[in-house]
């Protein structure tokens, strides 16, 4: 969102400008937009954990005997 007085970008999800704090509700109106807060986060650990080719869950290396 683009604040129309000071021209600053933020969030939708803010409805006064955080810099000038102009109130953005009209904005809003006429755009006919009212995003939804968000309450947890969209992303979450196992999203950055690698997961397995083969599909084994023990994650332990294999180890080979030398001979």
């Amino acid at each position: 969102m683009k604040c129309l007085k000071c021209n600053y970008i933020f969030s939708e999800e803010k409805k006064v400008c955080p810099k000038c704090g102009a109130d953005m509700g009209m904005v809003f109106e006429k755009l006919g937009y009212f995003p939804p807060s968000t309450s947890k986060p969209f992303l979450t650990v196992e999203d950055f954990q690698e997961k397995s080719l083969f599909g084994l869950e023990n994650k332990e290396e294999i180890v080979l005997e030398e001979e």
